[in-house]
Order: C-alpha cells, then structure tokens, then sequence
C-alpha cells in the first residue's frame, strides 16, 4: 500500500533516452525533477519502452539501490516482480504494439542512501537467439523535506529593582528578558546574612532558601521573552546597604553548554518614610465630606479551580555544571475563567463568618510537617455551612480557609499523596457535584504545590 499520496504529474521530469539498442528501438524513463526521491515520498516512474522488431517473450529489468521500495502501478499485461533491489516485467508475448508503457511506484525509505543509481537492460528472443542491451545508468538521491531550522543562541539579562515595605522588610522584584532559552533554568541571589526570604510571585518556578541563598529553579523556563518573578525579604537588622550592592546569576542551557549571566541591580532603595512621604503628597485634599456608602454584596460563586496534570517526577534533571538542588515544576495557576456554580445572599463580612465557622468546626491544632488536604470548592464570598450540605449535599466535616484572595473549602488530612487521592476519588464519585475536588499540599500549614510536597518527603506520584 502506497504510503503518500503519488507525486508525479505535479513535478517536471527529465527524460533518460537510452540509444544504445539496435536501430527502431529505445527505452525513455522519467524521473521526479532532478531525480530527487524525498524520504518517505512515492513516486511514479513511468518507463516508455519503443520496442521496434520485438516481438514474444521479452524482459525489462531495472536495478534500484537499497533503501528502496517498488510496486508495480501499469504493468502491460507483463508479470511484475521485485526482490532484493531488482525490479522486473517480464512478458510471454510483449504486446504488438509499437510503444509500450509501463509504469511503478518507487519511494525512499529512511534506510536509503543520500546518493545511488538506477541501471538495467531490456531483454528479448530474436531468430531463437536471447539478446540484451544495458540501460544507461541514471543518478539519483533521496533528500529530507524537512527544513534546516538555524538554532537561535540562547541569550538573557535580568534586571533587580528593590522596594522597601518599612519594618526591615523589602520586596525584590527581578524582571528575564530571554531569547532561545529552553529547558532547566535557575535564578540565584546571594541574600543579607540572616535575611530571610519568602516567594511572592515565583512563575512556575520551585522557590528555597538555602543559607543566605534564595533560588527559583524551573525544569522548564518559561517561553515568554519577559516575565518576571518576586519574594520579599526580612531581617532583624538593617539591610538596605546590602539590598543595593546584592549580588546573583541566572544559569541556563545553551545545548550541552551551561550559561551565567549576572543579575542587575536598580536604583538605591527608598527608606519607608521617604516613601509615606511621598505617598501623603500625592493624596487629594478633599474638601466636602464624603458620604460611604455600604456595598451590598450580591451572589456567591463557587468555582473550580484546575487540578494539575499528573505527570511522572523526572528521577534526573540536569547535567549541567554549577547547576544543583533541582526540583519539580509547579503546576499552572488555579483559574482562568471560574464558571458559577451556586448561589447565595450573604451580609456578614467575610473574615467574621470564617472565623465563625472555623470556631464551630473544632480547627485542628497547627500543623506541621507535609500533608495533603481535598478541596471541594473554592469562592470569592462565603457560603454558610447550610447552604453548602444542602447544595451539595455533604454531611461529614470540612474546613474553610483564605489563599490568595479565595475561600476554599477542604476536607481530610493525610500524610500521604495516596491516601488524598483515593479521598478524592471518593468524593467525586459520590454524586455531591462539587465544584471539584482535587488534592492540595500543605507544608507545616503554608500551601505549597503538590510536586513540592512530593520533592520534600520523597514520595511517589501515583496515579
């Protein structure tokens, strides 16, 4: 069976006269323009053989080189046959006609040879004597359509600006422009001595603190030319000096080749009073009293927010020098677009209603350690627990958190992934008709990603 559509009749061809058979006969064959076979492509090549005095059994044959693959498409009545790179038609009584046309389909294989030949001979009986002509070698090549794709290097610079947030407290704020990078990624930056660092905006990347080191590390960095990632630093002692003269590298894959490139500082730091200052200044005089006016709050929506995809944890990362303590990529953030999935009217605010419920519920004790929650839904209001088992139809506990500007509502505690998952499992096909659920990370109570929790206790991802 063919494996591409048959290119022929589109393409120009030349034309291979073989002249050196007796006189009323030769042999024409066309080839794809410039004989050029593209890998795994099928052509037709058409043979026009003007056979003269010829008449009974007769034989062409043609030699084509390994890698090859023939199938007969107009044979003239003759046999066809082919096996190890020989391709024949052969006829008991040729046909009486003074031109007679066959034809084959040849493709190219990856196997074949960038260059090689095609020769034979036609063969016949004339006064009971067997007689044959060799057919002019004719040259052809098999090519790629593929294009040749010039690698583009991969290049990059980052730029550091620092805020100050008052009380010892700074914001850093690092902005990658980057071109061809692709792969394993790391930011470093060399912190105060005894500052501690916490991420604010990492962009898919594993966020640590080793020592007076702060990293974001990306199994694969993001294909933007820009973005940008945050986390703030604290400290008991003044560190702005510091801040201004701070040092740090971007390390990444150029090929086998690792590249360090070299963080840029911005600006000196605003102290926190220069900046109330100049915050007061810019604040309107108003000279009426204004009238506050209580925003009725309308409907609560209820939403999913996306489970990652499960994916394996890669056991090696990189092997690139200077480039270590490499962990999982966070999966992508929570919601695009949150579709509604229930409403209610509520009047309380919603850090009282919280803390009321969470009363209520018995909140456990501080956690501590990794461990794994199910969340059923997540809003940007507050429902009452009434609401929820009646929409959903839930009876056992649940807990109710803030994270990120959402209320989230979770379920369970488990030390393992495992024992989330089949809790999660259950749920969903318990006909309740949340929003969700899906499993959540925790590490000694602070939500992290859970290919973080499974970096840090070493466990599996089971599916």
């Amino acid at each position: 069976m063919l494996k591409q559509i048959i290119i022929l009749f589109n393409l120009l061809s030349f034309i291979i006269i073989t002249a050196l058979l007796p006189a009323d006969i030769k042999v024409e064959t066309k080839l794809p323009e410039k004989s050029s076979f593209i890998i795994d492509s099928t052509y037709i090549v058409e043979v026009d053989i003007t056979k003269g005095p010829i008449y009974g059994f007769a034989k062409f044959q043609q030699n084509i080189p390994d890698g090859y693959l023939a199938q007969p498409v107009e044979t003239a009545d003759a046999s066809f046959t082919f096996a190890d790179g020989k391709i024949k038609f052969i006829w008991m009584a040729i046909p009486e006609t003074e031109h007679v046309k066959i034809s084959y389909a040849l493709t190219a294989t990856s196997d074949a040879a960038v260059e090689g030949v095609i020769d034979g001979k036609l063969s016949y009986i004339e006064d009971n004597e067997r007689k044959s002509y060799d057919i002019s070698s004719i040259p052809i090549k098999a090519i790629s359509d593929e294009p040749i794709v010039e690698k583009v290097p991969a290049i990059a610079s980052i730029n550091r600006s620092v805020k100050s947030l008052g009380n010892n407290e700074y914001e850093v704020s690092l902005t990658i422009d980057q071109q061809g990078v692709e792969g394993f990624g790391k930011l470093e930056e060399y912190m105060p001595e005894g500052a501690e660092a916490t991420v604010l905006e990492n962009n898919k990347a594993v966020f640590s603190q080793v020592d007076d080191r702060s990293k974001f590390v990306w199994m694969s960095v993001p294909k933007d030319a820009q973005f940008n990632v945050s986390y703030k630093v604290s400290s008991d002692s003044d560190i702005q000096s510091s801040l201004e003269s701070m040092e740090g590298n971007f390390s990444f894959l150029d090929g086998n080749e690792t590249k360090t490139v070299a963080v840029l500082g911005g600006a000196p730091i605003e102290s926190a009073a220069i900046i109330a200052a100049n915050t007061e200044k810019e604040k309107p005089l108003i000279s009426e009293p204004v009238e506050i006016v209580k925003e009725e709050i309308a409907a609560v929506e209820l939403v999913v927010i996306a489970e990652p995809e499960e994916v394996e944890m890669p056991e090696e990362i990189v092997k690139a020098e200077k480039i270590e303590e490499v962990a999982a990529m966070e999966p992508l953030e929570e919601v695009n677009e949150p579709a509604v999935v229930a409403q209610e009217q509520i009047e309380e605010p919603k850090e009282q209603l919280i803390a009321a419920k969470q009363e209520k519920m018995n909140v456990p004790d501080p956690e501590s350690g990794v461990s794994y929650k199910v969340q059923l839904a997540a809003g940007k209001k507050l429902v009452s627990d009434a609401f929820l088992r009646k929409a959903y139809k839930y009876k056992d506990a649940y807990n109710v958190e803030n994270h990120q500007g959402w209320v989230k509502y979770t379920t369970g505690e488990f030390n393992v992934y495992s024992g989330a998952r089949d809790k999660r499992e259950q749920l969903a096909n318990a006909g309740h008709n949340f929003p969700g659920p899906y499993v959540t990370a925790y590490n000694d109570g602070t939500r992290i990603t859970v290919q973080e929790a499974l970096m840090i206790s070493n466990q599996k991802w089971f599916k």
